[in-house]
């Protein structure tokens, strides 16, 4: 029997009370193996997700099933072994896709150092940073990172907090020479890393053609149906690409709803399947087919590095109102006079590149915080655009856009026989 999410996390909490090993029922709501292989990990145990009427549930029989063998699982607490934790390596000094797999060692290092990284070089010019952070202290963490520190750190996110659906920081310990865990629950990491593995190397495989395809998410696209792994040249037979006979047609048109978002290629990626139709929310106006990775995106990445590719502004612009108007969405404006500031303002005669930041709206203007403190001496100042200019610098922005794409469609000059 399908259930929603959030009975899903209920009914795993109330069969897991006394389970000996410090469980996260929450990763049951946040999903965070849904798009690589389509499951949620409690130690060894995965509990896939069904997609039922375009929603996100649980199959309450597998939910009951995990909830009995998480309550039944004996830790001897006094059965403590040594962690065994690799050196820690820089992210670029590795090939990237043996990065991203299922190393939870690896994991626990990379957050003990980048947290002891962010605390070191937090209010210094990057003039004054060292590699002292790398050190490791006779507490075992890097730095002059403390384990009050790193506990409060990690516990802000779920990502940073759990380890295959438990928090492990409940039951790690330094012993004074090494970092130890119970043998048992070791041993359960293990495990967990290596079913997580060959689920996902299970879902890297077209399921039409049988290609392999990339580690990482590459193929996969959500569907109504759940996640599929389709390779682009089937993605490409199976699916048509969009040519724009919706512009201008709203949102809320029941022309919109007799056509399936569905039977296109996504128009940003355009190697997936697209999942709904995406739109101008000022406007109402179809700007076209997107996928779902593409459609989050563009919805809740921030507009800052969403804007930093012109396909990304030329989508934008599908809108037939944005277009007339030489305008984009409101949410868009800040983050385009951000990047005009990063352009233009400069610390006395200092080349960088600025870091700025949106400040608050007052007296009809928009206060930007801007400073060099990464670069040399602690520098901040202010500068405020009225909401006249931010129009222009929008208007301007959407221009450059625009007779970017001219160019690059414009015909070559006919080369003269003379």
């Amino acid at each position: 029997m399908p259930i929603s999410r959030e009975y899903a996390r209920s009914l795993l909490a109330d069969l897991t009370q006394s389970a000996m090993v410090p469980l996260d029922p929450d990763e049951l709501l946040h999903m965070p193996g849904l798009a690589q292989h389509g499951h949620v990990f409690f130690g060894d145990i995965a509990v896939r997700c069904y997609k039922h009427k375009a929603r996100w549930m649980y199959d309450e029989r597998e939910i009951r099933r995990a909830g009995r063998a998480l309550a039944e699982l004996r830790l001897d607490l006094d059965d403590v072994v040594d962690v065994q934790l690799p050196a820690y390596r820089e992210s670029g000094s590795t090939d990237p896709e043996e990065w991203q797999r299922v190393d939870w060692r690896g994991r626990l290092v990379s957050r003990m150092f980048g947290q002891a990284r962010r605390k070191a070089h937090a209010g210094r010019p990057y003039e004054e940073c060292d590699d002292s952070w790398k050190r490791v202290g006779g507490n075992g963490l890097p730095g002059e990172l403390t384990w009050e520190e790193f506990v409060a750190a990690s516990s802000r996110f779920a990502y940073s907090r759990n380890l295959a659906g438990t928090r492990f920081l409940e039951l790690l310990t330094w012993s004074g020479t090494a970092w130890v865990l119970p043998r048992a629950y070791i041993e359960l990491l293990d495990r967990w890393a290596q079913r997580e593995e060959e689920l996902v190397e299970r879902a890297r495989f077209c399921s039409v053609c049988g290609l392999k395809g990339p580690y990482w998410d590459g193929w996969r696209s959500s569907t109504s149906q759940g996640y599929v792994t389709r390779c682009p040249p089937c993605s490409g037979a199976a699916f048509r690409a969009y040519a724009g006979h919706l512009r201008g047609v709203q949102y809320e048109s029941p022309r919109r709803r007799r056509t399936r978002a569905d039977d296109y290629l996504c128009r940003l990626c355009t190697r997936r399947q697209a999942f709904a139709w995406d739109h101008c929310h000022e406007h109402g106006d179809i700007r076209g087919p997107l996928c779902g990775s593409c459609n989050t995106r563009e919805g809740k990445a921030m507009p800052y590095y969403f804007l930093q590719l012109e396909e990304n502004a030329l989508h934008l612009l599908e809108c037939r109102s944005c277009l007339e108007q030489q305008t984009l969405p409101r949410r868009f404006h800040l983050d385009i006079v951000r990047t005009h500031l990063e352009k233009t303002e400069r610390h006395g005669r200092c080349r960088r590149l600025p870091y700025v930041r949106a400040g608050e709206h007052t007296r009809g203007a928009y206060r930007f915080q801007l400073e060099c403190s990464g670069w040399h001496a602690a520098s901040r100042w202010t500068r405020d655009v009225t909401a006249s200019e931010v129009t222009t610098l929008v208007r301007d922005f959407v221009g450059t856009v625009l007779a970017a794409r001219e160019d690059r469609t414009s015909p070559a000059p006919a080369e003269s026989t003379e």
